[in-house]
């Protein structure tokens, strides 16, 4: 085969591979992982259900594939704003930023939130670990807080720990909404992520403005940190297909 055809069978892989992923992303909206078959994803994307095990052996490890490239995603989207301004990569922005994103994306919340009714069997790990979890966040979150003591942008007279867990319990509080409050029409989602971010400025960064070159080192090693771990996901997301 030439290098042409070859290319071309890739490309052609490639569409089919994303019309895919795309009917299980419309599924597992509508229906829930529990009641999505390979049968039905094969009917939504127009292709037989044999070409659907070609790209992934098991129902689950497309599902796996899909999460992670949503995460992936998200991911991107606030490297993309941070590289637009790099104030973005600042501890409250940051975080408000990943919180509206994730709300915006129902799939991406539920991998937050460890939605059962969307994700079923895939909101826990085989290993016992909540998905979130198992896709690196926390690893993320760690070396998110490594940059910005590093930087002197959140304050270092508490455990490092200490902050990681603040960020994690708060934003995954405002993703899953409160309990004991009942919801309001005049909590848009705007006026949330000013909260979220008010929150975490207050709970762990410092009384002293940075200056720019401050801000812009912190957002270079933001962006590296954030690379990483899209860099992760989508070697992940390789192992995920080719097996």
């Amino acid at each position: 085969m030439t290098l042409d055809r070859l290319a071309a069978s890739s490309q052609v892989d490639d569409e089919r591979a994303e019309r895919i992923l795309a009917a299980a992303r419309e599924l597992l909206l509508a229906w829930g992982y529990k009641r999505v078959t390979v049968d039905e994803i094969a009917r939504r994307a127009r292709i037989g259900k044999g070409t659907v095990y070609l790209h992934w052996k098991t129902k689950e490890t497309l599902f796996a594939e899909l999460l992670r490239r949503e995460l992936h995603e998200v991911l991107g989207t606030v490297a993309a704003g941070i590289e637009q301004d790099p104030s973005a990569a600042l501890p409250s922005r940051l975080v408000r930023e990943v919180f509206v994103r994730q709300t915006q994306n129902p799939i991406a919340r539920a991998i937050h939130a460890s939605d059962s009714e969307v994700l079923g069997a895939l909101a826990v790990t085989a290993s016992g670990l909540p998905v979130i979890q198992e896709l690196g966040f926390h690893t993320l979150l760690t070396d998110l807080v490594d940059v910005w003591r590093k930087h002197g942008l959140v304050t270092v007279t508490v455990p490092a720990a200490d902050q990681i867990y603040t960020i994690d319990a708060v934003l995954t509080g405002f993703i899953t909404g409160g309990i004991a409050v009942p919801p309001r029409e005049d909590f848009p989602l705007d006026h949330r992520a000013d909260l979220l971010g008010h929150a975490i400025k207050a709970a762990l960064e410092t009384f002293v403005v940075p200056d720019e070159a401050t801000v812009r080192a912190a957002a270079q090693d933001v962006l590296a940190t954030l690379a990483a771990a899209q860099g992760a996901l989508a070697a992940a997301r390789s192992r995920s297909v080719s097996r």
